[in-house]
């Protein structure tokens, strides 16, 4: 994800100084700032000795909603000046959009001789009509900044800093049933985090979908193999054939495993979801049941041990 901004001081008095952040230009979400050198001449008619930060928030890229299946995501952006948290400002709120252009502009009251204790922090927002979620938030030392007379563009990366999953990686999947023609559909969206067996590095994960009865194979189904990509996409679909009269005997068996080309095809981690299950594992077929034509989606952590 990116997000393009720019920053600079300003000394209203007998001279003027800017001030631009710089950044990481290819990092997961970045924030960029692609203002010119007299993007603020409106300023100038302040006079005095008020020193002011500005701060252009211009646009973001890639922004991902982790815990939501869309490909495009609301969001706003969140600035303050550390460490004083008493003036936070943000921008718009833009929909439907995963690079949106925000350009807002934000002045902070920012004393020359305080800028090298002084921090920027951004922080991208996600919202829906209940809660906003945090998608990532990025720091700049002002300290770090060489302050010049011109503008100085740069990417801020925004780090993901919600807390990490103990285990091998989660797992996004939906479930759904049409009691019409007794369909069970599994969509296997995407995973995140994996951690490979015998710590390799690398490899190439796929899921594979077991539909059992008692406990026995009843049928099997597998995905694509994804090279590499250790947050692989699949937004695959599987169907299986259930009778209503038997989804309370079943259960699913989710492995994700990594393809090996001599034909092994060690496990990563499983998931078990059904009527016998407990947890999200039991809450997440419960709502699949109530809700019949609907698909459910949901993450889930994958285990180690099979159960």
């Amino acid at each position: 994800m990116t997000l393009a901004s720019r920053a600079y001081w300003w000394l209203f008095s007998e001279q003027q100084m800017k001030m631009s952040i710089s950044g990481m230009p290819n990092a997961q979400t970045n924030l960029k700032d692609i203002c010119g050198r007299n993007a603020a001449r409106s300023d100038e008619g302040i006079r005095g000795k008020t020193e002011e930060l500005i701060v252009m928030v211009v646009k973001a890229q890639n922004l991902i909603a982790f815990e939501s299946t869309a490909a495009k995501v609301d969001s706003y952006i969140r600035v303050s000046l550390m460490p004083d948290e008493s003036s936070i400002m943000q921008t718009a709120l833009h929909r439907d959009n995963s690079s949106p252009v925000y350009n807002e502009r934000f002045v902070f009251s920012a004393p020359k001789n305080t800028l090298q204790e002084r921090i920027l922090k951004c922080i991208a927002y996600t919202c829906d009509k209940s809660s906003n979620t945090m998608l990532g938030q990025s720091e700049l030392k002002l300290s770090s900044i060489d302050l010049k007379d011109s503008a100085y563009n740069a990417w801020l990366p925004l780090i993901d800093t919600r807390k990490k999953p103990i285990g091998c990686g989660e797992l996004l999947f939906s479930l759904s049933y049409l009691p019409t023609a007794e369909r069970l559909t599994v969509v296997l969206v995407k995973a995140r985090n994996l951690v490979w067996t015998d710590g390799k590095e690398s490899a190439d994960p796929f899921v594979k979908i077991y539909l059992l009865q008692k406990g026995k194979k009843i049928s099997k189904k597998k995905t694509s193999v994804k090279k590499g990509d250790i947050n692989p996409v699949f937004n695959e679909a599987m169907i299986f054939s259930v009778p209503a009269a038997a989804l309370q005997n079943i259960q699913l068996r989710l492995t994700l495993a990594e393809y090996q080309a001599e034909g092994k095809t060690p496990a990563v981690g499983h998931i078990f979801v059904g009527p016998n299950c407990s947890g999200k594992s039991l809450s997440h077929w419960n709502q699949m049941i109530s809700a019949p034509r609907k698909p459910i989606a949901m993450w889930h952590p994958l285990k180690k041990r099979d159960g």
